[in-house]
């Protein structure tokens, strides 16, 4: 029997509003781990959260995360990039002029200027990660301090939306830096090269997977690049068009067991 990759984005893909794996689909991807097939979550969040969910579903599945700055296999790092530290001071003289919040993250720290991360401040959204550090970066001084640990960095704009593309613009700019987004209100701030769709494939190669048995479930531009890449590319219904325009295949939303129904169709 061939062995398919499976690899899902986490938000608005695997998990509900609720922050769970709904159970049918839960139980499907289980029932595929246990004859051989490969599991991984694709995920810009950063590892600690991100393997929270990954062991949800199965105890040694591997790990993308940071929007693909980290591949993680049964434990071990197979590969790391984060931001240089030039660039980290030009990202954070940036949205400091721009008076943009921004946080940049580890594997399990969020360094914040302006304020905390709302799943801190917010108490319905504390369930996403359990015990993060978090360290306040009060000065350019204080970035220099911290940024051997940085990898990636998110910018996010609630009340002045139109601040995102003035300052998407000018961190284009900045040597050795990529600009994606994962949802309306936020730049995601990312080491140049790296994306997805090249995590994806790295633990392919590891895996021995082929190409055409790589699946890959998405539902944010932050996911156009592996659902390009995938021999089949799902975007959730509840994705936006034109990420599913990128996709070979649109399955019904997370809420709706989006991907339980695609599995149950193709390889099942």
């Amino acid at each position: 029997m061939e062995k398919y990759l499976i690899c899902t984005d986490i938000d608005g893909t695997l998990i509900t509003k609720d922050q769970q794996v709904p159970p049918k689909t839960l139980a499907l991807l289980q029932e595929l781990i246990a004859q051989g097939h490969h599991f991984a979550v694709s995920t810009g969040r950063m590892f600690q959260s991100a393997n929270k969910f990954a062991k949800m579903v199965d105890e040694k599945g591997s790990v993308i995360c940071s929007n693909g700055s980290i591949v993680n296999v049964e434990g071990e790092v197979l590969f790391r990039d984060g931001l240089s530290p030039a660039s980290i001071l030009a990202v954070f003289e940036i949205c400091v002029a721009h008076e943009m919040p921004l946080f940049f993250f580890s594997e399990n720290t969020v360094f914040y200027t302006m304020r905390p991360p709302a799943y801190i401040a917010d108490e319905a959204e504390q369930g996403r990660v359990n015990g993060t550090t978090l360290v306040h970066l009060e000065s350019k001084e204080d970035v220099i301090c911290h940024q051997a640990a940085i990898i990636n960095a998110i910018t996010i704009e609630e009340e002045v939306p139109e601040k995102l593309e003035t300052v998407r613009k000018a961190l284009q700019e900045v040597e050795g830096v990529r600009t994606l987004s994962s949802h309306f209100n936020n730049i995601e701030i990312l080491p140049a090269g790296v994306d997805k769709e090249h995590a994806v494939e790295r633990l392919r190669q590891h895996l021995d997977v082929k190409l055409e048995h790589v699946i890959t479930f998405g539902d944010g531009e932050n996911d156009l690049q592996m659902l390009r890449y995938a021999g089949m590319g799902v975007a959730m219904g509840n994705a936006a068009d034109f990420v599913k325009e990128h996709a070979s295949y649109v399955t019904a939303s997370n809420e709706e067991e989006g991907i339980y129904e695609f599995l149950k169709a193709h390889i099942c």
